[in-house]
């Protein structure tokens, strides 16, 4: 942990993502009963929630050539400088709310390629050995922001009006701007002039390795792993247990999350992350099998919380293993499509738990969704001990490292 406190850009990246991560859940509970406040629609209010997700999406997949196509420093300041001034638009009194549909739209397309650009830069500025360090102080950060910014947004909300929640949150883009640009040193552009720098090209190169291919497929596991957090009202209601419970079994995993990332922080060596990642595939699920068998809260809170702290070390162990396993002109493309698959499979994941809870019951959906993620962790893992017998192709061997075998024989 010392070594990466010392570094002046990690530092630099650690703080500017705890304000945007803080800043975009006030957002979103701002914007929400903004909308709400001035319709008294709920499915306008989820409309708009869903906005601040959704695009985000498509420009991770459009747009996450940018990462590798110009200096990474660059497009983080850039974004941060137009999320500031579209947020701010938001927070304008009476705009109509088209404009703000738009605007909220807009501000989640930029998401994509700036998650690319900050995944990919943190890459640039830590050494392997570190990067899985850093990932999971990154990881930490999230999740502690989020807690935090849910529990505050709903408060701050009420006491200064969504109006100066929004403010607040294009502040804390500019600020990161700033900050970036300040304390982050410039690098050129990681894909020389002519590289192709298409999304079909970095598809491609993530098919021919089944390391990466594994790692790929395992960002979709979020279909089955979002259940407990996507299901924990309609949890609370089937067990009995009233409305406060419902945060506690939504902040358990975020708590226990930050509990395994800082131990992980501490004692987990980047050289043992391909040894560890079959067993991670599998071990989120396995908590969720007991859930259908619980009736007791705190049980409930204990399953969901070392389900979601494994989940975290899995996202932790997958980021930081694919950067290496990416050449460097195609790491931001790679990193940010990742992150887009994630990003939908947590919305599909959380359509299919309504679904398949509709059909047999919360508790019993649950551990069946627990229980499909563990089966569908065989192929991932397969896949990766068949990497290991792989020779890749010299023109897919990535920047600073040899390949999987190397990694795994480390």
């Amino acid at each position: 942990m010392g070594p990466l406190l010392r570094n002046r850009e990690f530092r630099a990246i650690t703080v500017t993502e705890l304000l945007s991560v803080l800043g975009d859940q006030l957002a979103r509970v701002a914007l929400a009963l903004l909308v709400f406040g001035r319709t008294g629609s709920a499915g306008l209010s989820g409309l708009t929630y869903g906005l601040t997700y959704l695009p985000t999406v498509v420009g991770g997949v459009l747009l996450s050539s940018m990462a590798d196509r110009r200096p990474r420093r660059e497009v983080l300041v850039v974004i941060d400088g137009t999320r500031a001034v579209i947020v701010l638009a938001m927070a304008i009194p009476g705009a109509p709310l088209p404009l703000l549909c738009g605007l909220v739209a807009m501000s989640a397309l930029l998401s994509g390629p700036y998650q690319a650009a900050r995944l990919a830069l943190l890459r640039d500025i830590l050494p392997p050995e570190r990067y899985g360090a850093g990932m999971a102080v990154r990881q930490s950060v999230n999740q502690g922001a989020t807690l935090a910014g849910f529990a505050s947004g709903g408060f701050l909300s009420t006491a200064f009006t969504p109006a100066i929640c929004l403010v607040v949150d294009g502040l804390t883009f500019a600020v990161s701007a700033i900050v970036i640009l300040l304390l982050v040193r410039r690098r050129p552009a990681a894909a020389a002039a002519g590289e192709p720098t298409t999304i079909t090209s970095t598809l491609g190169l993530i098919w021919r390795s089944s390391a990466r291919r594994a790692i790929f497929l395992m960002t979709f596991s979020a279909v089955f792993l979002i259940a407990p957090e996507a299901l924990a009202v309609a949890l609370a209601a089937e067990v009995g247990l009233g409305p406060r419970w419902v945060g506690l079994f939504m902040a358990s995993a975020g708590l226990f999350a930050v509990a395994a990332l800082g131990l992980f922080t501490r004692y987990a060596v980047a050289a043992h992350h391909p040894r560890v990642f079959p067993v991670a595939c599998v071990a989120p699920g396995l908590p969720l099998l007991a859930v259908i068998a619980l009736d007791d809260p705190y049980l409930i809170m204990l399953v969901f919380g070392l389900s979601g702290a494994a989940w975290a070390v899995l996202i932790v162990i997958s980021v930081s293993t694919l950067a290496e396993l990416l050449p460097a002109n195609q790491r931001g493309r790679g990193l940010g499509l990742a992150a887009s698959t994630n990003l939908t499979a947590h919305g599909l994941g959380a359509a299919l738990a309504g679904l398949v809870a509709d059909a047999i019951g919360v508790a019993a959906a649950i551990s069946l969704l627990g229980l499909a993620s563990v089966l569908f962790a065989a192929l991932p893992v397969a896949l990766w001990h068949r990497a290991d017998r792989e020779v890749p192709p010299a023109s897919d061997v990535p920047a600073r490292t040899e390949g999987v075998c190397d990694l795994m024989a480390s």
